[in-house]
């Protein structure tokens, strides 16, 4: 199979996925997830294949756009979701949980009205891109697939491997890690068999969910610290949940650094599976 042709249908699929959770954006209860998750994979597969590509900056801007102005929906969610988890502050936490839920809804409105201006535009950009094949590029027209997602794999995995495990990098880590798993799932479907391919999936799913955890708590710790002059009568709760997710994140961040420190270290060919 030739490397455009497989990447034509996989951008296919894409887009297809953006559209049908844009039109049940208020019917199903993860569209927003999935939405964000669709136009990530979507911008990731432009950007880890863009040595073989003509990529459109206004496009990936575009992709990013939206990205970006989902974040803080998509953040209202997640911390929704963990405060509900709590048996403790139950009752000291109403005040909060309210001025989220209502936040949450705001937020929410504010995206899907962005996207409701931008995505016909979005559509059609991405349609002529795939109709006119403008993202073919001179030199790669006869390479095949499986040959550039292994170049690519490599090329990934040692712009990993020069990120140093600590602090002020899991956040870029975790998103670097997550276009070598978008690689992996492509080239999983060409070889369903490959045993090392589901083994290395499977750890980088988890590694994922335990960066994002980590990501997802700092994120929280600082968006409640800008709430205590919102929410005045509720300061010492909002503290005290502070506190709880500081403590779990130091935690956390201490064990996931330690993994990280041992995949950069022992896990040598990274981009071999055949």
């Amino acid at each position: 199979m030739l490397f455009y042709d497989v990447f034509e249908e996989i951008i296919i699929n894409q887009v297809s996925e953006i559209e049908s959770n844009f039109k049940v954006f208020y019917t199903k209860d993860e569209a927003l997830h999935d939405l964000r998750v669709a136009i990530r994979r979507l911008l990731s597969y432009f950007l880890v294949f863009k040595k073989y590509l003509n990529t459109d900056t206004q496009l990936l801007n575009t992709l990013k756009f939206f990205l970006k102005s989902s974040n803080i929906a998509r953040d209202t969610q997640i911390l929704i979701e963990k405060i509900n988890q709590l048996d403790i502050f139950e009752n000291d936490l109403k005040e909060l949980k309210t001025y989220l839920e209502k936040e949450y809804g705001i937020q929410k409105s504010n995206f899907y009205n962005i996207l409701s201006l931008s995505f016909d535009d979005f559509l059609i950009k991405i349609n002529q891109t795939i109709v006119q094949k403008s993202y073919r590029k001179d030199g790669f027209f006869d390479f095949k697939f499986e040959t550039i997602t292994f170049l690519s794999l490599n090329a990934q995995a040692k712009k990993i491997k020069k990120i140093k495990p600590a602090k002020k990098n899991l956040h870029k880590l975790r998103i670097e890690y997550k276009k070598y798993r978008y690689i992996l799932e492509i080239l999983q479907k060409t070889q369903v068999q490959n045993q090392k391919i589901q083994e290395r999936l499977i750890q980088l799913r988890q590694l994922q969910d335990k960066l994002g955890y980590v990501q997802d708590l700092s994120v929280h710790i600082e968006y409640l610290k800008s709430l205590k002059t919102i929410l005045p009568n509720s300061i010492n709760a909002i503290q005290a949940l502070i506190e709880t997710f500081k403590s779990n994140l130091k935690q956390k961040r201490k064990k996931v650094i330690f993994l990280l420190s041992f995949l950069r270290f022992f896990e040598i060919n990274w981009g071999e599976y055949a």
